[in-house]
């Protein structure tokens, strides 16, 4: 968060003082507002190009001190700031103020830069000859060198078409033709049945059952097929609402419609609506990601049996649920990948199935080390197609890839956050203000990013291009999911897997962006800001300030 700390007052100083014609003319202020703008665009590159190791203890303190000095600095900026255009205050009196925030601002970012500068030098002296792109004295090169050119390297990334790892599908053919046996086979079994499919998160339920839903003889078989994701806290109404929006042949705005005209009504007839679209129907009932017996006895009975062979299928990381739901029949365990299954899953995420030798062996060490588990595998190769084909990082991932399937899972997802660019931590922080499993509108997530100052210009783009470039970075690297496309392959909505949205939320609660106590959002603020899905806290849970408190309102009262 260093990163969009200083991004986010650079942009707010010359935005207000140091425009061809400024907003609030400073001009026996000037001199001191370039020497703060200068300070915090040495820190923005050489945050932006440094190449000290994520878990290097000095620089890491040093981004949390500097992410804490440059955010109160701005906040206390934009108090004077208010004050001046409300004219709630003598405005002679807050430029006089704002004054001492900037002298305050550059002696403090001058003790940062220095702080910089001499981890950087320790850094240099321990690595050896150069860091490319930045000079220890301040400036930067115009055209950091081509790592490719320089080191006789060839960087790999996969094609954007892979991105969306979930609906990759390695392995697993016996439990899917098992499946489809239960679902259109079996036809002996004409009365309703539930299939459950169980295993640990990451493990590819949810693309298992994906690949059965969009199956061509599924589509074919079933009159009505609908699905829905469950997630730990469910909520019973919403669940029936977006199973009658499946199942329901009316289009947006029919439905739009009846839910103005009889919203009341829908509200307490929602399991019988639902029953009267299904009934008659031979259908499939796909509920994904259920976590209690509770969720499932709440809604069990809006399925009606006519014994014409309709099917639900259930997925569930808690065996007890999914035995509870299909009343004893066999349940489909999710297996782990093999050895072959495992290397097939990481080629396909890079795209290719040839490297040199030793980097192939480095490979298939840290494919053996994720377990057999497809999250795993597929973030440890998005990460490493990111990265330089360079012995020397590669085995810097690989060393740490450790423990059983849970512990090895925790590391490699840790590890493609702390690997991110540090924009792009900020980006991925954010998404912790979602719901889970929530679809996010692509156009209103990145004018977000844009408006709270993650970015800069970059080659004459403007900050949305910019955002839209960060997101597809964080979709190819399997940080987030393609949920809806358009025609023309374009990303409408995206969403996260919950075992990547625990990871964002304790990195949040890290940073002091956001805490979470049971189902209540709160932005760690000194006077918290209310959401709408959020419950207000009377207390405060910090002293410090969140970066995020004008916008966050705006994230979930426009969906």
């Amino acid at each position: 968060m260093a990163y969009a700390a200083v991004t986010s007052l650079k942009g707010t100083l010359h935005l207000h003082f140091l425009q061809p014609q400024p907003r609030l003319p400073l001009q026996h202020k000037q001199e001191i507002l370039n020497s703060l703008h200068e300070n915090l665009g040495f820190l923005q590159e050489v945050l932006e190009k440094s190449e000290i190791p994520y878990n290097n203890s000095a620089m890491k303190d040093l981004e949390a001190e500097m992410r804490d000095v440059v955010f109160k600095a701005e906040e206390r900026i934009e108090m004077e700031l208010s004050n001046i255009y409300l004219q709630s205050s003598n405005i002679e009196a807050c430029l006089l103020r704002l004054h001492g925030i900037f002298k305050q601002a550059v002696k403090q970012t001058d003790y940062l830069k220095k702080k910089l500068i001499k981890i950087k030098s320790k850094h240099k002296f321990a690595k050896g000859p150069s860091i490319t792109g930045v000079s220890l004295l301040g400036s930067t090169s115009l055209q950091p060198a081509n790592p490719e050119r320089q080191n006789n390297i060839t960087v790999s990334k996969f094609p954007k078409s892979a991105s969306k790892f979930d609906s990759r599908m390695v392995g697993c053919d016996k439990e899917f033709k098992t499946i489809l046996d239960k679902l259109i086979t079996q036809q002996s079994a004409e009365q309703l049945q539930v299939v459950s499919i169980v295993g640990m998160g990451g493990i590819g339920k949810t693309t298992l059952a994906r690949k059965v839903y969009e199956y061509s003889s599924i589509t074919l078989h079933f009159d009505k097929r609908a699905w829905v994701t469950v997630s730990q806290e469910y909520n019973k109404e919403q669940v029936l609402q977006c199973l009658i929006g499946c199942v329901n042949a009316a289009s947006r705005d029919e439905l739009h419609e009846q839910s103005n005209e009889l919203h009341e009504k829908r509200q307490r007839n929602s399991k019988e609506n639902l029953r009267k679209l299904l009934m008659g129907q031979r259908y499939l009932i796909v509920m994904d990601d259920i976590w209690s017996i509770e969720a499932w006895d709440s809604v069990k009975a809006c399925f009606p049996d006519d014994k014409n062979g309709s099917r639900i299928l259930l997925t569930s990381r808690l065996r007890e649920v999914a035995e509870y739901a299909n009343l004893g029949n066999s349940t489909i365990n999710m297996p782990f990948l093999d050895a072959n299954e495992s290397w097939n899953l990481y080629c396909n995420v890079f795209g290719r199935t040839e490297f040199v030798l030793v980097f192939e062996q480095i490979g298939r060490d840290i494919v053996k080390k994720c377990k057999g588990l497809p999250l795993a595998i597929t973030l440890v190769a998005s990460l490493l197609s990111k990265i330089e084909e360079k012995v020397e990082k590669w085995k810097n991932v690989a060393e740490s890839v450790i423990g059983d399937s849970n512990e090895a899972c925790s590391s490699i997802l840790s590890l493609s956050y702390n690997q991110l660019p540090h924009h792009s931590k900020a980006c991925f922080l954010y998404f912790g203000v979602f719901p889970e499993d929530y679809e996010i509108p692509v156009k209103k997530l990145v004018k977000l990013w844009a408006a709270e100052g993650f970015f800069r210009v970059v080659n004459n783009k403007n900050l949305e291009e910019v955002a839209t470039e960060c997101l597809h970075d964080l979709v190819d690297r399997s940080l987030v999911l393609v949920g809806k496309q358009s025609y023309n392959g374009k990303i409408k909505t995206i969403r996260m897997h919950d075992l990547l949205r625990d990871l964002c939320l304790r990195e949040a609660r890290c940073e002091n962006l956001l805490n979470v106590i049971g189902n209540d959002y709160l932005c760690a603020v000194a006077g918290l800001v209310k959401l709408p899905f959020y419950k207000r806290k009377s207390q405060h849970l910090s002293s410090k300030a969140c970066p995020w408190i004008t916008l966050m309102s705006f994230v979930t009262s426009n969906y």
